[in-house]
């Protein structure tokens, strides 16, 4: 066989032997359990889109209408008859868990961690080594031009496994923050839905108010008219107006912003129009402390990526000790024979013949031999270094969940007294300080007109009474923005809770 033929077929056996022991021998199960369970969540995340939708939107005193957001849905028309269902918040609410590129950014940061399960269970790449002897070796066989040979590295599959869990771990983080990517997503879209609603709410009041104050001015006119009244009088009411107008620029101006900032949650141009938030009636929830604490600790997302950080550094501490285990490598070599002429002795001076000789040199026959080796982990310093290392690092991932647990209680205490608070507020506005107010100032103007009171106290009392009711739907607004908060800090929206509860 000529050289350049033998040199191609030992190339080619090589290149198979080397495909071959591409062969994974171990985490073709954990890349399968990760990918099965990767789909799965995120195939039950978008079933679940309008469910989870329907349940962060529930408001007391709100019943379906039919009302509907632009770009609305059909499983959004499609919705049950629920007297607490607030269809426009619902609706905007599947747009953003569909849309929102932040949530669709973290799904894709889920697939791509997943991925890395397969790399790191693999077997390194087998190695191919070609070795040309410009001056060839001579053997009986022939002469040696060139050597080819492939070696196939082959870790302990303790050391595959390991690395499989530590990347099947690091998926389970990544699923984690898909879901906590989208609670921040509901939490901030209803945050600003509800600005949105105290800024609409402030605009019509303050509307409200400039009508009235025009008829007060009138009023006010006639007085100065008959005499019984300065001039001063009108021209404090005409500041009062122009001061109303500049509230209205700037409400009109958070409005904008508002809009805009929904409409990035939701993926769309900013100039893309928002549908007007209903009214709703003051919350009345009645969860206790722990068994918000109790919730958190099941169903937080933020803490379940802690728990698998523990869990993947502690696969990473098994990683780590298993360091002491040699790696093996078993490989072939093939060694190129070119056959030469056969070395021809001398005749025999007394018989005139050639005594015989072997003829091997000019058959040429390759020879081939099985490679075996290891490594020699000798160097204990740096392997009791790595396993010290790992060892820290759960130590620091224990600690940065117990710290985050504590934060989060924190969170869920403080958005629970808002709550609270804004409750109270909301009704101590509504049965009491608001119709005071409006009365203070019902006489107050009746007494103006009668010519027995001061403008300055009617002015003052007015107020009160626009400061008070803009404060009240203010007070609601608040509330739904702290029970956004309660919402993302348990994981669970309220309606889960009082349903459990």
């Amino acid at each position: 066989m000529a050289l350049r033929a033998r040199l191609f077929w030992a190339i080619k056996v090589a290149v198979l032997v080397g495909f071959s022991g591409m062969i994974p021998l171990a985490g073709c199960s954990l890349d399968r359990l990760g990918h099965e369970e990767v789909a799965s969540a995120l195939q039950r995340y978008v079933d679940e889109v309008p469910e989870t939708g329907g349940r962060y939107s529930r408001l007391p005193g709100v019943s379906v209408n039919g009302l509907e957001s632009p770009g609305q849905t059909g499983d959004v028309a499609d919705d049950v008859a629920d007297s607490h269902h607030d269809s426009t918040l619902r609706s905007l609410l599947i747009v953003a868990l569909r849309e929102n590129p932040g949530i669709q950014a973290a799904e894709e940061e889920a697939r791509a961690a997943v991925e890395r399960i397969a790399q790191v269970t693999a077997l390194p790449d087998p190695i191919v080594n070609g070795k040309w002897l410009p001056e060839p070796v001579r053997t009986a066989e022939g002469d040696n031009p060139f050597i080819v040979s492939i070696r196939q590295p082959f870790p302990v599959p303790e050391k595959l496994d390991r690395a499989g869990r530590i990347a099947l771990e690091r998926t389970h983080m990544a699923l984690a923050g898909v879901q906590e990517t989208r609670l921040r997503v509901i939490a901030d879209v209803k945050r600003a839905y509800f600005r949105l609603y105290m800024v609409i709410k402030s605009i019509e009041i303050t509307q409200e108010n400039q009508q009235l104050l025009r008829g007060l001015i009138e009023v006010t006119r006639a007085q100065v008219a008959s005499g019984r009244r300065p001039q001063e009088d009108v021209l404090r009411a005409d500041v009062e107006l122009s001061s109303l107008e500049a509230a209205l620029i700037r409400l009109r101006r958070d409005r904008l912003s508002t809009e805009a900032r929904l409409n990035q949650l939701l993926g769309r141009d900013p100039g893309t129009p928002v549908p007007e938030p209903v009214d709703f009636a003051i919350r009345d929830s009645r969860l206790s402390i722990d068994t918000l604490l109790a919730k958190a600790a099941k169903a937080n997302p933020s803490l379940k990526r802690l728990e698998h950080q523990i869990a993947r550094d502690r696969e990473a501490v098994g990683l780590a000790r298993v360091a002491y285990w040699p790696n093996f490598t078993v490989g072939l070599e093939w060694m190129i024979m070119d056959g030469r002429s056969a070395f021809e002795p001398p005749r025999n001076p007394a018989t005139g013949r050639r005594p015989p000789s072997p003829q091997l040199s000019e058959d040429g026959s390759d020879n081939w031999a099985i490679l075996f080796g290891f490594t020699l982990p000798i160097w204990g310093d740096k392997i009791r270094a790595g396993v010290r290392e790992a060892e820290l690092t759960v130590a620091a991932s224990t600690l940065q969940y117990s710290s985050a647990r504590d934060r989060l209680e924190f969170e869920i205490e403080d958005a629970l007294a808002r709550v609270r608070a804004q409750q109270e507020l909301a009704v101590l506005f509504k049965s009491t300080i608001i119709p005071q107010a409006e009365q203070t100032y019902r006489v107050s103007q009746a007494s103006y007109s009668a010519g027995s009171s001061d403008f300055l106290y009617v002015i003052d009392n007015w107020r009160k009474w626009l400061a008070f009711t803009i404060q009240y739907y203010r007070s609601l607004g608040e509330l739904e923005r702290s029970v956004a908060d309660l919402e993302q800090a348990v994981g669970l929206s309220l309606t889960d809770l009082d349903t459990e509860s």
